[in-house]
């Protein structure tokens, strides 16, 4: 009688189909540990890639899972499917009767105003959640990547050296994940590789720069930088290049974010609502400026820890007159003129303490409006952590 291997309720009448099985339910662990298919979106994502063959099952517990995302899918659809509020109330408006008429005019001027607010609403929801699928995508494709690498590693045992798994490149070349590819001379590209979860985003926007995000607070974004010639392109469009009031988080167009200049500098609206650089007023407090210091600028050629050593109020300078303008300083160029802007940014620096910084170190701008003044802005300064 021949062996059978049971996971549950399936069952394998080979070990090879059992181990094929073992490697599926490895995959979607590492899958459900990194992402929420709750979420709106991400099942219709996951589900996308396995049917593209991006991601390959090759059990009948692949094909269930597959099943479970398909069902899922269908649900987020249902909950598209609704009755506008708009419509709603065009209704109950032909069933008035005359008297009612000045009634209902002052109703539906109360129900416009509450439209244009929800309008608005809406529009910085649709962006937050436009933002969390861009999110969504980047950690399955790291997941991707990570799980490619780690399983051609299993498959070559002790064949080949052992090599951390780390994805260097954004594409493995492997059997699980997709079909084996042919050998070919590529020429290799200049300068250093695009990290693999920024890939994508690459590909679909070259003004993608990097990603920002401050732990603890609202600043989550992706950061552009568009071309000198359209440096202010990004005050009014969005990351896909729509026009956008909120606008986008954009990286100084003269920075150099591959050879790393001594300051990168950041912009973003000071928007009522938070998004953006709203947030970034609250740093005025300098018991919150302590709890949030810390701040993530990954470009997409390296990973990068900054600490915030200024919260600094300053306004735009007037054409002529003379002063340091911190928006203007990309690189110091020698020790005298980073000692000279270290001390305008003690002068401005609002925040009690020392500033702990010297001529070497990276820095990291962060600057929105403030009101508190004509032409006021509100910039944060941040140095680069050691490795």
């Amino acid at each position: 009688m021949s062996r059978v291997y049971c996971i549950g309720k399936f069952q394998f009448d080979s070990y090879e189909k059992y181990q094929e099985a073992l490697d599926d339910i490895e995959k979607i662990r590492y899958i459900s540990k990194k992402m929420d298919i709750n979420e709106p979106g991400v099942a219709q994502r996951l589900y996308s890639l396995i049917r593209e063959g991006k991601i390959i099952f090759k059990s009948v517990i692949g094909d269930d899972y597959l099943l479970y995302l398909s069902d899922m899918v269908a649900e987020d659809y249902k909950a598209i499917s609704r009755t506008t509020f708009t419509g709603q109330i065009t209704g109950k408006l032909k069933q008035l009767s005359p008297g009612q008429i000045a009634g209902a005019i002052c109703m539906v001027g109360a129900v416009v105003c509450f439209l244009i607010f929800l309008g608005s609403e809406y529009h910085d929801q649709q962006k937050i959640r436009e933002l969390e699928k861009i999110k969504d995508e980047q950690e399955i494709s790291v997941a991707s990547d990570w799980l490619s690498a780690r399983f051609i590693e299993a498959m070559n045992g002790d064949d080949t050296e052992e090599e951390p798994v780390t994805a260097q490149t954004g594409t493995v070349e492997n059997t699980i994940y997709g079909a084996e590819l042919e050998q070919e001379t590529v020429e290799k590209p200049q300068g250093p590789p695009i990290l693999p979860e920024y890939q994508g985003l690459h590909e679909q926007n070259s003004d993608f720069a990097g990603w920002l995000t401050i732990p603890g607070t609202e600043i989550d974004y992706p950061v552009m930088q568009a071309v000198p010639e359209s440096s202010d392109f990004y005050l009014t469009h969005n990351y896909d290049g729509q026009e956008d009031i909120n606008g986008s988080i954009f990286l100084d167009s003269r920075n150099d974010y591959e050879q790393q200049d001594d300051n990168l500098i950041i912009y973003g609206h000071n928007m009522k609502s938070g998004m953006m650089f709203g947030g970034l007023k609250n740093y005025l407090d300098e018991s919150y400026s302590l709890e949030h210091k810390m701040v993530t600028f990954n470009t997409i050629y390296e990973k990068a820890q900054y600490e915030i050593i200024a919260v600094c109020l300053s306004k735009v300078s007037q054409e002529g007159e003379e002063g340091i303008r911190y928006y203007d300083f990309i690189n110091a160029g020698n020790e005298e003129n980073f000692n000279h802007y270290l001390d305008y940014i003690k002068e401005m620096n609002i925040m009690s303490g020392d500033i702990n910084a010297s001529y070497g170190d990276r820095l990291l701008t962060l600057s929105t409006c403030n009101n508190y003044t004509e032409d006021g802005r509100l910039f944060l300064v941040a140095k680069k952590c050691s490795p």
